[in-house]
């Protein structure tokens, strides 16, 4: 079975779905403190935002890595003369 070529726009649109799972992680942190001060301890609270950021995190990291390895492969397939990505 041979691996299924890259395709830029699915390439861009898993980016852009990173980017989105981050931006909701965030704004679920925002909301988790806005609802949570007086309603549990303080502890509590922070963990869970704390989950939140890191997820947020780890999406952006997803993100920026998924850029510089498609940019690669776009240098090398014009470096090589291949069909070059848009």
């Amino acid at each position: 079975m041979t691996p299924k070529p890259l395709d830029a726009a699915a390439v861009r649109k898993r980016i852009q779905i990173f980017y989105f799972a981050a931006g909701l992680n965030l704004f679920m942190v925002l909301y988790v403190l806005g609802a949570g001060i007086g309603q549990t301890a303080s502890g509590t609270l922070l963990l869970v935002a704390g989950i939140f950021i890191v997820f947020a995190g780890v999406n952006f990291y997803m993100a920026r890595m998924l850029r510089r390895r498609w940019d690669a492969y776009a240098r090398q397939q014009q470096a090589t003369g291949g069909d070059t990505p848009s």
